[in-house]
Parts: C-alpha cells; structure tokens; sequence
C-alpha cells in the first residue's frame, strides 16, 4: 500500500514538472557561466551551507582520456564492468563553426545544491548531505527512475544488480575521513582537484575563483559544484 501511494505521488510530481524535464532532457553538455566561489556569508544567501561544501575542478586541458578515473571509481563502488558513474567522452567538440575545439571531457553527478533530481524523488531517497554531497538512501528508493529522467547532466545509471538508480557519491564516507575521492586519487596527470568550497585556502575553491571556470548548465539554476578548467 505505501509503495503504491508513493508510486502516484511520484505521478503527480512528473506531471506538474513534465514541461522542466523535458528541458532538463535536451542539451546536456552546454557550458554556462561561471559560478565563482563566495564568501560563507553570500553562500548563506543562497541557500548554500556555511559548513563543508565539497566540490570539484576537472581540466579538461590536462585530461588525457586514459580512464583510470572510471577504472579507480568501478573498484572503490564494486561496479559491474559495464557500469560507471564517471563518462568519458574522447574527443569531445565544443564551440561553433569555424571556432570548434576538441576537449577529453568527463561526466558525472555534479551535486547541485538545487537537484532537480532531488526535488523530483517521491520518497526524498535523494539529498543533499551536511558535506555538500548529493546521496542516497537505497533504503527509500522505489525504483521509479524519476530522478535519471530528471539530472541534466545524465549522471545516474540504473543497477541491475541494485535494483536502484546510482550515481558518484563523491566518495562519501571516505573524504570525512581525509581520503580523496578515488578518480582524484587514480588520475596520472592531476586533472581533478577535490575539496571544500567554502574553505577559501583550499586548492579547488582558488582555481574557481581565481581563473573563473565554468559549470555545466548553470541557466538552469541547479548550482552545481563540478568546475572545468577549459581551452580558450
């Protein structure tokens, strides 16, 4: 009875956000404006944490597609060799004609602070944490797959051997613990940078800060917490 009350609620929700999805379908890996680091006092205003705010700076530049980010974060999560939460994308083209460049690019879960994958979930399965992180708990899921028709950024894959949608998790457990996030930790030419936004010595709130990177999407108003470092 519960899991049927929360299937139809679930339909109502799709209903009233069917028009947002549907957006949230469409151009995926379009770049938007920079969201620069702020004081904990602005993060405040926006509804973000003054506490720990993990996020991440990918360089696309110094990326150099080897997949030893996938290969480290299958063998952390006990992932099926068909199932990742990072997506590498080789020769990846960005800009318009005759201004086109190619990038290696990586996807994966970017921790909004505004989800729409969160506002979506019938059963509040999916949250954002007191670190910043976006989680889970398999224990709520119903399997409705609203939260991957929902992610702009196509970060959730359906596992079958979970039954349950996954994602990154940021490593969840082990960075509280001063670990890295394992993609950090496995990347040869230190393309990702892991740490606390709202720390302004860490290395990752400088590098947005200081170079003014990009987030994906951010026209939408989700508020990611993933960076990349760009050609120009």
């Amino acid at each position: 009875m519960g899991e049927e009350v929360s299937r139809r609620s679930f339909l109502k929700r799709s209903a009233a956000a069917c028009s947002g999805v549907s957006l949230l379908s469409m151009g995926v890996y379009h770049y938007g404006t920079s969201n620069s680091v702020s004081s904990s006092a602005s993060a405040a205003e926006e509804g973000e944490s003054a506490g720990v705010r993990y996020g991440m700076v990918i360089d696309n530049i110094e990326c150099v597609a080897c997949g030893m980010c996938q290969d480290a974060c299958r063998d952390r999560h006990n992932l099926p060799e068909d199932e990742n939460f990072i997506k590498l994308y080789e020769d990846f083209e960005t800009g318009q004609e005759p201004n086109t460049k190619v990038e290696h690019f990586t996807a994966q879960c970017n921790h909004c602070e505004n989800a729409p994958c969160a506002r979506i979930c019938p059963t509040q399965a999916t949250y954002l944490n007191e670190d910043g992180i976006m989680v889970m708990d398999a224990t709520k899921c119903i399997g409705c797959k609203g939260c991957i028709a929902a992610c702009p950024y196509n970060a959730r894959i359906w596992s079958e051997k979970a039954g349950i949608p996954e994602k990154c998790n940021f490593c969840d457990g082990f960075v509280q613990q001063g670990d890295e996030p394992a993609c950090v930790q496995a990347c040869p030419v230190n393309a990702r940078t892991f740490g606390d936004l709202n720390d302004e010595d860490s290395e990752v709130a400088q590098k947005v800060s200081e170079r003014n990177l990009s987030a994906l999407r951010t026209e939408l108003g989700t508020r990611p917490k993933i960076y990349y470092v760009r050609q120009s």
